[in-house]
């Protein structure tokens, strides 16, 4: 069985975490730990140096990489077989593709819980999660 597990580095990171290891010890499940990285801002109409900022979007991919890399060692640690992941893309369609493409059992992920006026103006990831998988979704509150 594979979980895919999405996780932002916010509040609930550890709750997401938390639930994914119980699923996993369960069913004797791998765990893909899954950060996306938003596409790169187009700063039409800003005067932003490109070099600069290709450096600092690498720097900080650098950085977002790093840390679920670190997340995927310390589950290994505690004995779960867990890859670390960060793609770029788009947040709902990446889940979906990597979901798809590693053959996902379950989606595990977090909500964050926003306010009405929050989900209709830029939606929630999960909502669009869970409105385009045929998998499975195991979401876990704020």
């Amino acid at each position: 069985m594979k979980l895919l597990v999405a996780i932002d580095f916010s509040e609930i990171t550890d709750k997401v975490l938390d639930q994914a290891k119980l699923l996993a010890k369960a069913f004797s499940a791998e765990i893909w730990l899954l950060h996306v990285a938003e596409p790169e801002p187009d700063f039409v109409g800003y005067d932003a140096d490109p070099l600069v900022m290709r450096d600092l979007a690498a720097e900080t991919y650098k950085i977002w990489h790093q840390r679920v890399q670190e997340t995927a060692k310390a589950l290994r640690t505690e004995g779960f077989r867990c890859t670390g992941l960060m793609v770029q893309g788009p947040t709902v369609a990446t889940i979906l593709d990597e979901a798809e493409r590693l053959q996902a059992d379950i989606i595990v992920l977090g909500s964050h819980g926003k306010g009405l006026l929050a989900r209709l103006i830029i939606g929630s990831s999960c909502e669009g999660v869970l409105r385009k998988t045929p998998i499975p979704v195991l979401v876990v509150p704020a």
